[in-house]
């Protein structure tokens, strides 16, 4: 089930899902909630991605009742990265909001997000390592995250200071452009996103936002430490590639 609607908006919603069946009614919610307050013309797009949960069932009932929920299904898994450039692709906003399902970074900070993407352009970033962000999770995802936001920096300089938040936004034209140039389709895609970003000009403004950790022990889809060293090595071919 794709997007078929050709009308433009000012805001897009993506929220990439992999089986969360038991959040996603709650999520667009949510979500909804907060961006009808501050912008009339907007769509919120579920980028279900190879779900056996029923995940996407729920999700196609719901662009049903709201015609401003839409969902783009993949019925065999691509991974995160590949499943958001599709959705570049095919979302409608001038401002294009990339939200992970779990609503781990607070709400609040939704219209400040996309107001600083309009006023600045480029890529707008979630940082839970600026001045004034708040952050609740274990001590060592915390230090895992310190660890690997300093190798990017420094072997990128790209000043930025958290590369994974799951709170992003990104101007229409920089997003047609990150369909071209980014390769990752896992995790690692976020960090990529902004490396290219920076790499072909674009601006990229951090703001600092609440973040707690919103699944119990055992529920988090992300192996720490397998993931870190997954990403490690796509730094390096990340590096090596650009030297090339």
């Amino acid at each position: 089930m794709g997007i078929s609607s050709p009308e433009r908006v000012k805001l897009s919603v993506l929220l990439p899902m992999h089986n969360e069946a038991a959040r996603v009614e709650r999520c667009i919610q949510e979500v909804e909630n907060v961006v009808k307050c501050f912008s009339s013309s907007y769509e919120i797009v579920v980028v279900e991605d190879g779900s056996t949960d029923g995940t996407d069932k729920i999700a196609a009932r719901l662009t049903e009742l709201n015609p401003k929920v839409k969902m783009l299904h993949f019925p065999v898994r691509l991974g995160k990265g590949k499943a958001i450039k599709n959705a570049f692709g095919v979302a409608k906003g001038d401002v294009i909001v990339l939200l992970d399902a779990d609503l781990a970074t607070g709400l609040d900070y939704l219209p400040l997000l996309v107001r600083t993407t309009e006023e600045c352009g480029g890529m707008v970033v979630g940082s839970r390592l600026v001045f004034g962000s708040s952050v609740r999770r274990p001590i060592s995802r915390t230090l895992l995250s310190l660890v690997y936001n300093f190798l990017v920096r420094l072997l990128f300089h790209d000043g930025v200071h958290d590369h994974q938040c799951g709170f992003k936004a990104f101007s229409r034209d920089l997003t047609m452009e990150l369909r071209k140039k980014t390769v990752a389709d896992g995790f690692f895609v976020d960090t990529e996103f902004i490396v290219n970003a920076k790499r072909l000009g674009y601006p990229i403004t951090e703001i600092a936002v609440v973040w707690a950790e919103p699944r119990g022990k055992g529920e988090s889809k992300v192996r720490p430490l397998r993931e870190a060293l997954k990403m490690g090595f796509e730094l390096l071919q990340l590096r090596l590639s650009i030297n090339e």
